[in-house]
């Protein structure tokens, strides 16, 4: 059971009368889309800009290298997307949902998340900095590498993640629940794990922090 302070961010909701599909050529700036359904698109090298997707589901897109400035995402899940290169600036997010999801060096620094869920998103180099998160939760992801320097990360769930040489410098970590996750130099310091959550087992990798040697028998 989950300890009380960790609750599984609030989940997408979509239309009662469902989606409706929307073309690719019918992306313009500062437009805002409701209850849409993006399926088998490609939008690679594609500017946006000052976009609101409201209640929409992006279903095996191609977002690779794009450059998204100013863009709202409100109650949106992205299934089997490319995402590879992005560059999302001034992003916010609510009740987002990414399910196998490659974010290999995607962009998106200083972002606002609320409830903001990532499984088994392959998401390595991928940036962080700044991110100002609250019930944020990834669970069975590869953060190889990332950056969340800086990151507002209080209360996160990093459950069965790979974190080797993630870079959590100046993080806040406070009450992060890293159990089961790969720490193998993962870069932070006694400051940043203060207060997360870890299990017995990733002490050992851990051990540095300390400048102790950790004898397994």
């Amino acid at each position: 059971m989950l300890p009380p302070t960790f609750k599984p961010p609030n989940r997408p909701k979509f239309p009662r009368v469902g989606l409706q599909l929307l073309s690719p050529e019918a992306l313009e700036d500062e437009a805002i889309y409701r209850g849409r359904l993006l399926e088998g698109l490609s939008f690679e090298d594609q500017p946006l800009e000052s976009v609101s997707f409201e209640g929409c589901v992006f279903r095996e897109v191609n977002l690779s290298r794009v450059q998204w400035h100013r863009i709202r995402l409100a109650d949106v899940r992205f299934e089997q997307c490319i995402l590879a290169g992005g560059q999302w600036n001034e992003l916010s997010l609510e009740r987002v949902e990414f399910v196998d999801c490659r974010l290999l060096g995607l962009q998106m620094p200083e972002a606002r998340l609320r409830h903001v869920a990532l499984t088994r998103a392959q998401a390595q180099l991928s940036l962080w900095f700044k991110a100002d998160t609250k019930n944020f939760w990834a669970e069975e992801c590869d953060f190889g590498e990332a950056t969340f320097m800086d990151a507002e990360l209080s209360s996160a769930v990093f459950r069965g993640c790979r974190l080797s040489q993630t870079d959590f410098m100046g993080a806040k970590l406070v009450g992060a629940d890293l159990r089961g996750s790969e720490l193998s130099r993962t870069r932070l310091g006694l400051r940043e794990v203060a207060g997360a959550i870890v299990e017995a087992e990733q002490l050992v990798d851990l051990a540095y922090l300390l400048d102790v040697k950790v004898m397994v028998l």
